[in-house]
């Protein structure tokens, strides 16, 4: 008798179980990326003026990411490295990954900032261990340093220790 009372027991507490199982699956959200998803990220670039490198040649960080509109028309481009600390929005073109800014609002500063010729390249560069990533270029100028127009160019950042500046 307690062995079938012990059966009864168990085969209650499973189905109890069972019941909560089910009565908590939880519905998740659709994860969407955003529209200039093929563009965005952190980069390792370097920046040189006439050919002569900047910043003793060192590899930077700038960032590339969707604005709120999130409509693939513009994206910002941020300095977190090259030295003018800015961040505006530029143009983009995502049939061929190419972006542009004409006096584009510094966020950070009174300045303004134009970006030329800046184009982003899938699969087209080796990180600093040789893993292909995206590459990316453009060229750069800023109106709080007149009259120059700086190469800023790299690779997208594969977060693998071995590939960190």
């Amino acid at each position: 008798m307690r062995t079938i009372m012990n059966k009864l027991y168990i085969a209650g507490l499973l189905l109890a179980g069972a019941v909560l199982f089910a009565s908590c699956k939880k519905e998740l959200p659709e994860v969407k990326n955003t529209q200039v998803v093929k563009m965005a990220g952190t980069w390792w670039v370097t920046m040189s003026l006439n050919g002569a490198p900047q910043l003793d040649g060192d590899h930077v960080q700038i960032n590339t990411f969707n604005t709120a509109a999130d409509d693939g028309k513009q994206m910002w481009v941020q300095d977190e490295g090259l030295g003018f600390d800015f961040q505006s929005k530029v143009d983009v073109n995502l049939s061929d990954l190419t972006f542009s800014a004409t006096n584009a609002k510094d966020e950070n500063s009174a300045a303004t900032v134009t970006i030329t010729s800046g184009k982003v390249f899938p699969d087209g560069g080796k990180s600093k261990a040789g893993h292909v990533t995206d590459s990316i270029y453009m060229e750069l100028q800023i109106s709080s340093d007149p009259g120059k127009k700086y190469v800023v160019a790299g690779v997208l950042r594969t977060k693998f220790d071995e590939d960190d500046y």
